[in-house]
């Protein structure tokens, strides 16, 4: 079946690379998220290492979540810095960056934490829900003070019986972090931000390839409405052939393995997302019809794929630093 599509090129997805896809972990997370929400646990952690694609993750749950909540609650992504000079300025600075406040940089920080006040209780009485979510990611940047600083927020529209649900994510750092805060009888810190905490992990094992390789198949779409899946678009022809990425599935999860093995990386077995999803976009592009044209994938083309990805230059780097 030939497919004719007028996309300018460089303008589909995987050329962007602005998209958002599903895998076995993220529908595990959303599944534990939604629990937080619903039984109003106050704050807890998402932590793992580098590249696991946490915070592509995060924008996934924020475009899922109230969907399968069934409760239009106001969801907010907030990034998180180094503050040192300047800290009350630039912490609550960001918080309302996070938030999407028109009014940023003016005024006190005391002033700065009221408008942000104001705002979460009418985004609130908006949603006509008694809850908001902040997921602040790199979390380990924070310290006791920002910590103080989110409690007032926190107890100031617990007061008005706003519920604020704030999920802590970023590197392993987080749980030793935690654990330096439980010996240091921080339990308000603990009880407010971190009363639980999630593991994040990349792909592990070949059910994981599957599952992350079939949404490319089957589980996406473009241009809206077209029903041609990403895998559909770029091997077009071949695809009515029976090409379909899910089909090399063993054979890209035993690739990776086979470079783990060659290069000394396995000490981490878990293939970070981040180089998983480059390695699958570089076959698309460079294999597909606006590349080489295959019908078929050999192991050295999935091996070019993987290495183009910087998944070994990467993982290199962690062990020098460990």
């Amino acid at each position: 079946m030939t497919i004719n599509l007028n996309i300018p090129d460089g303008k589909h997805p995987i050329e962007t690379g602005k998209y958002l896809i599903a895998t076995n972990e993220i529908d595990k997370l959303c599944y534990i998220v939604s629990n937080w929400i619903e039984n109003r646990f106050p704050g807890a952690i998402i932590y793992g290492r580098p590249r696991l694609g946490k915070t592509r993750a995060i924008s996934y749950l924020i475009k899922v979540l109230p969907e399968d909540l069934r409760e239009n609650i106001p969801i907010f992504h907030i990034r998180c810095r180094s503050y040192r000079s300047s800290r009350e300025n630039n912490f609550f600075e960001d918080l309302l960056t996070g938030v999407g406040h028109s009014n940023i940089f003016e005024g006190r920080p005391n002033e700065k934490r009221e408008r942000l006040k104001n705002f979460l209780i009418t985004a609130a009485e908006k949603s006509m829900q008694n809850k908001i979510i902040f997921f602040i990611d790199d979390a380990q940047k924070l310290n006791i003070m920002e910590y103080d600083w989110l409690m007032d927020v926190y107890n100031e529209l617990d007061e008005l019986d706003i519920t604020l649900t704030t999920i802590l994510v970023g590197h392993e750092e987080l749980i030793d972090q935690r654990k330096k805060l439980i010996k240091q009888k921080q339990l308000q810190i603990i009880g407010r931000f971190m009363s639980d905490s999630y593991h994040f992990s990349g792909l592990k094992d070949l059910s994981d390839f599957r599952i992350l390789l079939d949404e490319y198949d089957t589980g996406t779409e473009f241009p809206m409405n077209s029903r041609i899946s990403y895998t559909r678009y770029f091997f077009r022809d071949e695809f009515a052939g029976n090409f379909v990425l899910s089909n090399y599935a063993e054979d890209i999860y035993n690739e990776f393995r086979l470079i783990q093995i060659e290069k000394g990386l396995t000490k981490e077995k878990e293939i970070p997302m981040q180089y998983a999803v480059l390695t699958i976009e570089f076959i698309l592009k460079k294999y597909g019809v606006n590349g080489e044209r295959l019908n078929a994938l050999s192991k050295q083309h999935i091996r070019m794929a993987i290495m183009s990805s910087g998944y070994v230059q990467s993982e290199l780097v962690l062990i020098d630093l460990d």
